[in-house]
């Protein structure tokens, strides 16, 4: 795939990359022209925004854009909601929790079955926070299976994108944000795909290379930007402390490809491509 950005400069995709995916927190309908303007193959609709909610959409809506997507050729990533509490300590809020996500399902599959990033959610203020956590992860678990489950009778994959581990802004815990929590999700929910946040995973002293490593067989895609490990900065690519080097050289190992998110604020597609070929040929040149 080659990037044309107003005929300036051209960039070619790295070949572990299958597609590129753009979030900008944009309505969708606005989304999918500045994803189509700088040459993105998808784009993320936001399920957190006001207005792109499933309550907020109509058959009329929902089939203008189906003929956007049929024009412009630029396919939706549907990006639920992360406010949702799939893993609740409290198992009524995690089944109310699993009930709105499964109407976003029926939206993406409304859509022609774009596949649903889903996030482990929150417990807010627990007295006993180790046994809080791992009730929430339980029920992770248990509303996963049957939402994979649901979603595949309507032709939609279920992507399960980790959250990050902070460590300094509670009251709040997020779950599902460690290695060994990752682990065990993916391996009790058959048909579970991994969207693995490579940014999310570097915050606290995370180590996205070696979750990758440990993991590859379930990553369906990633969502690539830089910080420097404290919180989710959504830096351009180089511009943090992040192991792109480390991550690319682990990719070409295992031989993996898929589709690449980009959350990068001030940077373009091009930029992102520029980087990363730039480290790539470093590598090639170290082998060679």
């Amino acid at each position: 795939m080659i990037i044309a950005e107003d005929n300036a400069r051209v960039e070619k995709c790295p070949e572990y990359i299958t597609g590129t995916a753009q979030q900008n927190y944009l309505t969708a309908e606005h989304g999918i022209l500045e994803a189509a303007k700088q040459g993105y193959t998808h784009w993320y609709i936001d399920g957190s925004l006001p207005g792109e909610r499933p309550s907020d959409w109509t058959e009329n809506r929902i089939a203008a854009l189906r003929e956007s997507i049929s024009n412009m050729g630029v396919k939706p990533v549907y990006h639920g909601n992360f406010k949702a509490p799939l893993g609740s300590d409290v198992r009524e809020l995690g089944g109310a929790a699993l009930d709105y996500i499964k109407r976003e399902v029926d939206l993406s599959s409304a859509l022609g079955g774009a596949p649903v990033i889903v996030h482990g959610g929150g417990i807010v203020e627990p007295r006993l926070v180790i046994e809080a956590r791992r009730l929430g992860l339980n029920t992770l678990i248990d509303n996963l299976g049957e939402l994979v489950e649901y979603a595949r009778e309507r032709n939609v994959e279920i992507w399960l994108e980790n959250l990050s581990n902070y460590t300094k802004f509670h009251p709040f815990y997020y779950i599902c944000v460690a290695e060994d929590e990752y682990a065990e999700v993916l391996e009790n929910v058959p048909g579970l795909k991994f969207f693995l946040d490579v940014s999310h995973a570097h915050v606290n002293d995370g180590d996205p290379v070696k979750v990758f490593e440990r993991l590859h067989q379930h990553v369906v895609g990633m969502s690539f930007s830089d910080n420097k490990g404290e919180r989710d900065s959504h830096f351009p690519l180089g511009r943090g402390t992040l192991d792109y080097p480390g991550l690319i050289k682990a990719i070409l190992k295992h031989e993996w490809h898929g589709l690449v998110g980009f959350e990068t604020r001030g940077s373009t597609l091009s930029d992102s491509l520029a980087y990363l070929n730039a480290v790539g040929s470093r590598l090639s040149d170290k082998v060679a």
